[in-house]
């Protein structure tokens, strides 16, 4: 049984991958998948020392990487929530990063894409960004949304079963950008036969959208 490596953030697993790897492991049973779990950095840093074969993320414009290439699979949306504490926020048409910033926020850590993202868009509209609370994955964050704790953001599909249910509800945040590139990162000189696989269903099911 071949061995196939990656390294992926669960939420981006189920939000962007799942229907590729799906489609993988039906072709190619005898594969084994290797999923890795752990920040981007780490993840990166595995990639350079020939650890992995990819690593999973997320992309604003600054897609380039030294040494290694970019395959972008998809776009994501990310999007600010609550629960029924915060819901009558949700019920305005447009809150802006000022008045969002007066409420305590769930955000990842300073490390991560989406909290360096909003770093950026808090800092273009002169309003500080002060978390009550950040976190290295995304599940703390909605669980504790749903107490009541606070205001969380995260990738949209992740939380779409608790939007569509009533247990979380999503905000309407202006002067921020919400929708993102999913790619991977490669070694070209050490792609396995099995990422050549992958990439080869991905432009399958991408061309037949």
């Amino acid at each position: 049984m071949v061995n196939y490596l990656y390294g992926c953030n669960p939420s981006l697993f189920q939000v962007g991958l799942y229907p590729f790897i799906n489609d993988f492991h039906e072709r190619y049973p005898n594969i084994k998948i290797h999923i890795i779990s752990k920040p981007a950095v780490d993840l990166v840093k595995m990639l350079e020392n020939h650890e992995i074969d990819m690593v999973i993320r997320k992309f604003g414009k600054e897609n380039t990487f030294q040494n290694f290439s970019v395959k972008i699979v998809s776009r994501i949306k990310h999007c600010f929530f609550c629960g029924e504490k915060y819901k009558f926020l949700a019920q305005k048409k447009n809150v802006s990063l000022k008045e969002l910033s007066k409420y305590p926020l769930l955000l990842l850590s300073q490390t991560s894409y989406e909290r360096r993202m909003l770093d950026k868009d808090f800092k273009k509209q002169n309003v500080k960004l002060e978390p009550i609370m950040d976190f290295t994955y995304h599940a703390p964050i909605v669980y504790l949304a749903k107490q009541g704790y606070g205001i969380g953001y995260t990738l949209r599909g992740s939380i779409e079963n608790e939007l569509n249910n009533g247990e979380l509800y999503e905000l309407s945040v202006k002067e921020i950008s919400l929708l993102h590139h999913l790619g991977i990162i490669y070694n070209p000189k050490y792609l396995s036969i099995s990422a050549k696989k992958l990439f080869e269903i991905i432009d399958s099911i991408n061309n037949n959208k």
